[in-house]
């Protein structure tokens, strides 16, 4: 947890599960894949919502409060756009994730390769 908002982290915490149930449907489990230097590398999801809320802290509100001083409301305004009325993630929240994703594999990329992550 990198925050102690009260709303930033619930918000956190439906976008993550509304992210993972978007991907194992769509993928047909627990897993993604991100380019990672031209290659395509399977990232497998450990601890299903837990560890999506894991990668939507350190790839998007870490990448926030490094770089913007009033990050918490800036994250609330964005997630709260990110999910739908039965939380459900929206097209903005899945850019952001794939967004997330692209981050994900040029970290592999420059930290020598798929092979070596």
């Amino acid at each position: 947890m990198i925050t102690k908002n009260f709303r930033l982290n619930a918000l956190a915490n439906q976008y993550s599960a509304a992210v993972y149930d978007h991907v194992t449907q769509q993928n047909g489990g627990d897993f993604f894949i991100v380019d990672s230097g031209g290659l395509s590398l399977r990232i497998d999801i450990v601890g299903g919502v837990s560890g999506v809320r894991g990668l939507v802290d350190a790839y998007y509100l870490e990448a926030l409060r490094l770089n913007y001083p009033q990050w918490e409301k800036l994250a609330i305004e964005v997630l709260t756009n990110c999910l739908k009325e039965n939380n459900a993630v929206t097209d903005v929240g899945i850019e952001i994730w794939q967004s997330m994703g692209s981050d994900i594999g040029s970290t592999v990329t420059g930290n020598g390769g798929p092979f070596n992550a």
